[in-house]
């Protein structure tokens, strides 16, 4: 039986894996011999391979380093062991200290190839111990005319060998490469608060993000008492809800790893990856986070992927603008989201909660301030739990049974095209990966899924029980629910029909798809009658949540305008998902897990493949607690508006977890003033980023860039966090995050390049949106920068074509400029 997220792996680009597999009884093809170095072809590579080392590399016919033996380490090893990864309520905890004794003599012993397109290594191991001597190993090379100029796939196998009956079912396998001191990597999904990735573990593993990632109080409150919202609740630097295997480099290097197994990539940390603990007790630190670490690094790339084969894709791109080009070449091999519906252009869309008679209170108010209003955000359609938190303040929740409340909502049908008809304003509502016991629902049910799903064997079981009985997750004190289990087709087909019925028999415009990380992975769980392993699917779940959503909008015929976003992410769950979302950000605006965190994950998620995101303006979580309390105020609210013009494909906010303690842009007449203001700047920006939006559909760019994307060796652009970024190459956006402040420090970076790759003439300037002042890259400037105005710059001259597109946002500058907000 193919299982969904078999299919999922099984794309066209898992072909090339194949094929370089299957092609091991070839004989040998041996040229240009020199002693032990023998030099093969590839296709348009050239492999040398060095028996006696053992070693080998791959280089592009323009002679570019692909993939080169380390100097020290071999470039596959063997280790037995698991990571312990224990969960508790989605928030994971690795322990990779249990990865032990591993094989680290390898031995080449034969060169094998067919024709001039697939090529194999294989051998033994020559350590010592017994278990090492029962192992042999097979790398296969491939590249395919079908696959993007400079790539080759590989698939690294460990197996028994002809004298042990023993198969290495337990077994981690690594394979390494050497980098060059000067690479700087990026990408590996959402990476909240981290720059250049050279120097680091990052373990691929999709779980909850964290409240506070490793800001001192929060962090330290919520890790060191499990029982206000589990263990580990806090996170640390390397807590992200994807679980994405997928980086490129600052010399123009991508790669893609195709399995959904847990994986560490070590991009040169020197530090072997079983030492990597990133659990409540040994938090994982931020590490120099104002800054990097690729200072103290090494010069070699190791993956370690759990299971006894590791495949995917590593490839050189040598014209164009290097990371530019990495991307478009990853994102031809993963896939890149579909198109957004026109409508996200025109204004905001506002998340709000409280039922019928206040949304449309807030959309008048809205209409009224000019505020350009193209949909209301409704997560509490189905209904609000209330859940018990600091200072008797409770945390708003929703009852997860997807039909309308009955008491928030009670004309639904009726009233969702009321919205639109009266006002031309859509509706988005909220759906999720759960289903609750709604038999305890005061506002009442018609129907309850919960009891559905668990009649139709639809959850993922408890299989300590030995019966049906449904595995439990728990989001919290006193929210629990059962989690659907989609390795299983016949409920994947189930929900589709749910979805389809309970969603879009009225003009809903999109939805939150929310969570994907919850699957544990231990003896507690069993999906598709065990057929499946939790340990395999668990990374996977994201992409199948956003394959089985989109389809069914799809089937519906609403897939193109509409709008599904999502927080999770698999390696190849991009073509599903139309928007992307940032996830939950603590309501400040701090880099590690606040405003400013928003725009690392952005800018690394970009370099994964998704060119389409955005961020909760205004943040989402509160935390009211005995040590420390966060809550929104307007000043980070107007902030974060202005940064969310820029930074996102669309323009949302959200109330946040404690709605009452917050701020909110309908609270009164200044903080709805201040936020039709930064809508309009938003949809200024309506061509601009239309284009940026084609662009990523022809070549995989992203909207949102690196400083480092424009200059390669600049110093000043390399050691940028989150501190300014690029919106396509005409605006450098420099966000204001100490948020009361009115002047704005910024460090220019240095422009080398465009687009294309070409050098950029020394007269190139940036010019300051508000003022006209053009000031020089690399250097420092101090700015005036009062609400609504952050740090907005204008690459000068402008290239062919600019102007036009550009135009809005300066005909809206000169326009605005006299307006006076107060925050």
């Amino acid at each position: 039986m193919v299982l969904p997220y078999q299919a999922v792996l099984a794309a066209a680009a898992q072909s090339w894996v194949r094929s370089a597999a299957a092609a091991l009884t070839s004989t040998n093809a041996t040229t240009n011999s020199t002693g032990t170095v023998q030099d093969y072809s590839l296709g348009d590579f050239r492999v040398s391979v060095n028996k006696s080392a053992p070693s080998f590399e791959v280089l592009t016919s323009g002679g570019a380093e692909v993939w080169k033996t380390p100097s020290d380490r071999p470039f596959i090893t063997v280790s037995t062991g698991q990571a312990n990864i224990t969960d508790s309520s989605g928030n994971f905890e690795i322990d990779a200290t249990l990865l032990s004794a591993p094989c680290t003599s390898p031995v080449l012993t034969s060169t094998t190839q067919a024709a001039s397109n697939q090529i194999s290594l294989s051998g033994h191991f020559e350590d010592t111990a017994a278990h090492c001597q029962s192992y042999v190993w097979t790398l296969s090379l491939a590249p395919s005319d079908s696959s993007p100029s400079g790539v080759v796939a590989f698939n690294a196998s460990i197996s028994a060998s002809s004298n042990s009956t023993d198969q290495p079912l337990n077994v981690n396998t690594h394979i390494a490469l050497a980098s060059p001191s000067d690479e700087a990597f990026y990408g590996l999904g959402a990476q909240p608060s981290l720059g250049n990735l050279r120097g680091r573990l990052i373990p691929v593993w999709s779980r909850e993000g964290g409240v506070g990632r490793g800001t001192d109080l929060v962090s330290n409150y919520l890790n060191g008492n499990p029982s206000v919202a589990g263990t580990f609740a806090g996170g640390s630097a390397l807590t992200a809800y994807t679980a994405v295997g997928t980086w490129v480099s600052s010399l123009g290097r991508l790669w893609v790893l195709s399995g959904s197994a847990f994986a560490v990539v070590d991009l040169a940390s020197q530090k072997p990856a079983r030492t990597l603990k990133d659990t409540a007790a040994a938090a994982v630190a931020g590490e120099n986070q104002d800054g990097d670490l690729s200072a103290t690094a090494g010069a070699t790339i190791e993956v370690v992927y759990e299971g006894p084969t590791v495949e995917g894709f590593v490839g050189k791109v040598e014209k164009g603008n290097p990371l530019l080009e990495a991307v478009g070449a990853l994102t031809s091999i993963t896939g890149r989201q579909p198109r957004l519906p026109d409508w996200v252009h025109d204004g905001a869309i506002l998340g709000i909660q409280g039922g019928q008679e206040k949304v449309e209170g807030i959309v008048k108010a809205a209409k009224n301030a000019s505020l350009p209003l193209v949909a209301v955000w409704l997560q509490d359609w189905s209904g609000t739990r209330l859940q018990s938190g600091a200072f008797n303040i409770s945390l708003s929740r929703l009852w997860w049974n997807w039909e309308a409340d009955q008491e928030l909502y009670p004309t639904w049908s009726d009233w969702v095209p009321h919205l639109w008809d009266t006002y031309g304003v859509r509706t988005m509502s909220y759906v999720n990966t759960f289903l609750a016991n709604v038999s305890s629902k005061s506002t009442g049910y018609t129907r309850s899924f919960y009891d559905e799903a668990k009649a139709g064997g639809r959850f993922v079981l408890n299989a300590t029980t030995g019966d049906d009985t449904p595995w439990t997750v728990t989001s919290g004190p006193g929210i629990d629910a059962g989690l659907l289990d989609i390795s299983n087709e016949t409920t994947v087909q189930w929900f589709k029909d749910l979805f389809k019925e309970q969603y879009y028999s009225v003009p809903i415009s999109g939805a939150m798809q929310d969570f994907g990380e919850y699957l544990a992975v231990d003896d507690s769980v069993s999906i598709s009658s065990g057929n499946v392993d939790p340990r395999v699917f668990h990374n996977a779940y994201p992409g199948e949540w956003a394959r089985l959503l989109r389809e069914a909008t799809e089937e519906v015929g609403r897939a193109n305008d509409t709008v599904g976003f999502h927080r999770s992410a698999s390696t190849w769950s991009a073509p599903y998902t139309n928007l992307f979302w940032v996830g939950d950000q603590n309501i400040d605006a701090t880099r590690e897990d606040g405003m400013r965190s928003s725009v690392s994950a952005t800018l690394h998620v970009g370099f994964s493949g998704w060119g389409h995101s955005h961020s909760d303006v205004g943040g989402y979580t509160n935390t009211l607690s005995p040590v420390y309390n966060i809550t929104r105020t307007a000043a980070l609210l107007g902030r974060w508006g202005e940064l969310g013009a820029f930074s996102g494909a669309a323009f949302r906010t959200h109330e946040g977890n404690i709605p009452s303690v917050n701020a909110q842009t309908y609270t009164n007449s200044t903080t709805l003033a201040y936020h039709a203001y930064n809508s309009r700047l938003f949809r200024s920006l309506k061509d601009y980023r239309k284009a940026l939006m084609e662009e990523y559909q022809e070549k995989g760019w992203p909207l949102q860039r690196h400083p480092v994307v424009y200059s390669n060796n600049g110093t000043v652009a390399s050691a940028v966090v989150d501190e300014v970024f690029w919106f396509g190459e005409a605006l450098l956006i420099a966000p204001v995050y100490n948020v009361t402040d009115q002047k704005l420090s910024v460090q220019l970076p240095e422009v080398e390049l465009n687009s294309v790759g070409a050098q950029v003439d020394s007269g190139v300037r940036f010019k300051h949106l508000w003022t006209g002042a053009l000031y020089k890259p690399g250097k420092a400037v101090v700015l005036d920068a009062p609400w609504g105005k952050p740090g907005v710059f204008v690459r000068w001259p402008l290239a062919d074509g600019e102007q036009s597109l550009l135009q809005g946002l300066f005909d809206f500058a000169t326009k605005e400029n006299g307006t006076k907000l107060v925050a």
